[in-house]
């Protein structure tokens, strides 16, 4: 008998423990994102930006990476639907020229880009971004690295200090739930 309530404290001491892991994943998973525009091909007009966009959520906090070539001209950040529609890039809030742009959505609203050469602008290369309020509970930004091509670079981990606290108590239940395991067998 002794046997048997060994064995189902182990599993209820594992059973706990994926619990545990599983909560970590799951708010992980309401960390802000970044969006390399236009997914591979990046800023171009290959890359149908109109159809990259059309199911993506953008919050408050999260980042958009133009990846271009410099010599297209760049990215010109317009301040509203009339010059987003003509393609007016002649007064642009902000021009982005380096060939890798980041782009941090800070506040709600919609912004507009187009690209700063008209003809291809008037070829699709523009994107309207609807950025909403971000969703209570989510952790701030991860670092990321995009390589010279455009491509986001996977995050390093972040550190258990910098989850607000989190870590640490999920650290002490898991270190709790060894020892108890420990004890258990």
């Amino acid at each position: 008998m002794p046997i048997i309530s060994v064995m189902t404290a182990a599993a209820a001491a594992a059973g706990v423990l994926i619990v545990v892991v599983a909560a970590g994943a799951a708010a992980a998973s309401g960390v802000r994102r970044h969006h390399v525009v236009g997914g591979d091909p990046g800023w171009a007009v290959a890359s149908d930006v109109l159809a990259w966009s059309a199911d993506r959520l953008f919050t408050v906090g999260d980042t958009l990476w133009f990846a271009y070539s410099a010599e297209d001209g760049g990215v010109a950040e317009v301040g509203g639907e009339a010059e987003f529609e003509s393609c007016d890039g002649g007064s642009p809030v902000r021009m982005y020229t380096e060939g890798l742009s980041r782009v941090d959505l800070d506040g709600e609203g919609s912004r507009y880009f187009v690209s700063a050469d008209p003809g291809k602008c008037g070829g699709g290369l523009k994107l309207r971004v609807d950025v909403r309020a971000p969703v209570a509970g989510t952790t701030p930004p991860a670092p990321v690295t995009v390589r010279k091509d455009g491509r986001a670079a996977a995050p390093a981990p972040a550190p258990w200090a910098s989850s607000g606290g989190r870590g640490v108590a999920t650290s002490r239940t898991c270190v709790l739930l060894c020892c108890l395991l420990f004890l258990a067998i």
